[in-house]
């Protein structure tokens, strides 16, 4: 007797395509909504964020100076840019996009004779970027006076220093999340303090590659006295976009940048930046700071050729103050 079996046809199983769409939809309507929802808080809140930053006395000023002959050049409108050594400063979340070790250094030749140095030493860890910088400013001839005087008794100086961890890395596709804790220490005169501060950034690219987005919370913590006179640290928070635009025709992309800056004791203000680069060799750079009566136009250019890199950037300050120059080499090891 012969048995006949029945042959199966196996249904193609629709469900898990399907499936995987869905959370696929659903990740980036909860992007959206978590982006949306942050730039909603930081404009609503900033009424209630500008009252409670505008209390006290705040000090190490060295904190909002900057680094980088890059973002210097394009008027620090680098939050949702950074993506080099000095991510360690700009926005810890953007350090996870360095994926090879790097040595950077940044000398700043300040207004009124202030120099400000930038060194920082990233790698790849952990699964994701992890950093070690320094930052040091140096105010020298402050006249010294115990009354009221024509002339000084003397002159003393003045010596800021910050030490810094960060480690940033990817969660999910499109986010990057960065911490930065720092040590920082201020000398004036033979008065000293210490204190510790962190940095929380955040990149997002939930619609398109090219477009991110930024948000950043700096200086977060406590100084020691000086004197008796309590510190407070110059608590910032930045929200910035950044656009990228290929040119294949020219073997050159264009970045475009917006941030809005808004420090404790003062007024929000907004920054705006360019950068041109071709072959990904040569890039120049402008930038525009508003709110500051004595600065506003920045540019500079840089150059990178094989494990090399150089930034230049360039403020014109009004009023006679003179102007900063940043000089920055990088090399990767």
């Amino acid at each position: 007797m012969l048995l006949q079996h029945p042959v199966i046809v196996r249904k193609k199983n629709t469900f898990l395509p399907g499936y995987f769409n869905f959370r696929k939809e659903i990740k980036v309507k909860f992007s959206k909504f978590i982006l949306t929802g942050l730039f909603l808080v930081s404009t609503f809140l900033s009424p209630i964020w500008s009252q409670s930053l505008d209390a006290g006395k705040t000090g190490l000023a060295f904190l909002r100076m900057g680094v980088g002959g890059r973002a210097s050049a394009m008027g620090e409108a680098f939050v949702a840019i950074a993506d080099d050594p000095t991510s360690t400063y700009w926005n810890p979340a953007g350090l996870v996009n360095v994926r090879t070790t790097q040595v950077s250094f940044t000398h700043t030749e300040w207004i009124q004779d202030i120099t400000h140095e930038f060194l920082a030493f990233v790698f790849p860890a952990f699964k994701g970027t992890l950093g070690f910088s320094f930052i040091s400013n140096n105010v020298g001839g402050i006249e010294q006076r115990v009354k009221p005087s024509a002339e000084p008794i003397g002159t003393i100086s003045a010596n800021d220093v910050a030490f810094g961890l960060t480690y940033s890395r990817l969660f999910g596709e499109g986010w990057q999340f960065g911490v930065t804790a720092k040590y920082l220490y201020e000398k004036i005169f033979i008065d000293g303090a210490a204190g510790l501060a962190f940095d929380f950034g955040l990149q997002v690219r939930p619609f398109d590659r090219n477009l991110t987005f930024a948000l950043v919370v700096q200086n977060l913590g406590s100084m020691g006295k000086l004197q008796q006179e309590t510190i407070t640290l110059p608590t910032t928070i930045r929200v910035g976009a950044a656009y990228k635009i290929i040119l294949e025709s020219f073997n050159a992309e264009l970045v475009i940048a917006a941030d809005g800056v808004k420090v404790r004791e003062t007024d929000f203000n907004g920054n705006l930046g360019a950068e041109l680069k071709f072959n990904d060799r040569l890039a120049f750079r402008l930038g525009y700071q508003s709110g500051f009566e004595e600065k506003s136009m920045s540019g500079g250019f840089g150059f990178h050729f094989r494990r090399y890199s150089f930034d230049y950037g360039y403020t014109p300050f009004s009023s006679g103050l003179g102007d900063t120059h940043r000089f920055s080499f990088s090399v990767e090891l």
